[in-house]
């Protein structure tokens, strides 16, 4: 699990994760019938991001969710990193403090099926970067 210097670097790799998310097939299928926004605020870097599944379709960017978020989620890169890297588990996570989280958290517990292929998409992103 690795953290990020820079919220330019960090920065770099999510506008890439989120990329590709909105061209992945598997991505669109699993978020049928879902709508779902994620805020999330990386703290050590001062940087935020978001992610909206809508019925089918994905889209996400850099900065703050434009309206409210149904779920929003504060770590710190290195946090985020071990999640998304599938090296810590969320639950865990939440536990211990590492992360915060507000608003609908079960409508995000339904984009638990889609935490692979999020996985997957992250380290394609974070391996691109090397």
């Amino acid at each position: 699990m690795a953290g990020y210097e820079s919220s330019a670097e960090m920065g770099k790799i999510i506008s890439r994760w989120l990329e590709l998310l909105s061209e992945d097939e598997a991505v669109k299928e699993g978020c049928k019938g879902y709508d779902v926004s994620v805020e999330f605020e990386i703290e050590d870097l001062d940087l935020f991001f978001h992610t909206h599944f809508h019925d089918g379709e994905f889209a996400g960017g850099l900065g703050e969710f434009p309206g409210e978020a149904m779920v929003e989620l504060c770590m710190s890169s290195e946090i985020f990193d071990g999640m998304f890297s599938a090296e810590l588990d969320s639950t865990s996570a939440a536990m211990s403090g590492e992360l915060a989280f507000s608003g609908d958290v079960s409508a995000a517990m339904g984009l638990q099926s889609l935490q692979d292929d999020l996985n997957r998409i992250y380290l394609i992103a974070r391996g691109e970067s090397a």
